[in-house]
């Protein structure tokens, strides 16, 4: 429902139930009647891609924008996951960096007891946990990425792994 990227978009591929028992992937474009959208979410983070719900609403496509076969549209859900399983892993890679960034200048700058953070054993501790972390993670979903390229058979459990990893790990990155 609610959608990363809602009312910004020239098309909208959905998947949807065309009967009892059957899911299928069509392509609704902006100004199609019966799509609209609701208010912009206020999120806390990620702010520069707007998030709103998309409602259909007695809209009316026709078969041409129909994505496979009738039918298909779990299968074709299912092959979108591994990029955005890497793509939402990149994004904790991104702001882990940041952190670490800002982190690093932090102790190079605040003192206590006359003497810069940095030369805290303990913090050199907990930065190199961090720093470790990252490029773990950084690991972790480059090797994803690249199985993903290639059409390795494991590349799902690799890219569910480094998403899992990294959001965790780079969450910490403080």
């Amino acid at each position: 429902m609610f959608i990363s990227g809602g009312s910004q978009s020239d098309i909208y591929v959905v998947m949807c139930k065309t009967n009892d028992k059957e899911i299928s992937c069509i392509v609704v474009e902006q100004g199609t009647k019966g799509l609209s959208f609701g208010k912009n979410e206020d999120k806390m983070g990620w702010n520069v891609q707007p998030t709103q719900l998309v409602i259909f609403e007695d809209c009316k496509v026709p078969k041409k924008n129909l994505i496979g076969k009738q039918g298909d549209g779990f299968k074709i859900a299912m092959m979108g996951l591994d990029g955005g399983r890497v793509n939402i892993a990149s994004c904790s890679l991104g702001g882990a960096g940041y952190g670490m960034d800002i982190t690093k200048e932090y102790l190079k700058t605040r003192k206590q007891f006359n003497s810069p953070l940095k030369d805290f054993q303990y913090l050199q501790f907990k930065f190199a946990e961090m720093a470790t972390n990252l490029q773990a993670s950084r690991l972790m979903v480059r090797n994803a990425a690249i199985l993903m390229d290639e059409e390795h058979v494991h590349k799902t459990t690799h890219c569910a792994m480094a998403k899992q990893f990294a959001t965790e790990k780079c969450f910490n990155v403080k």
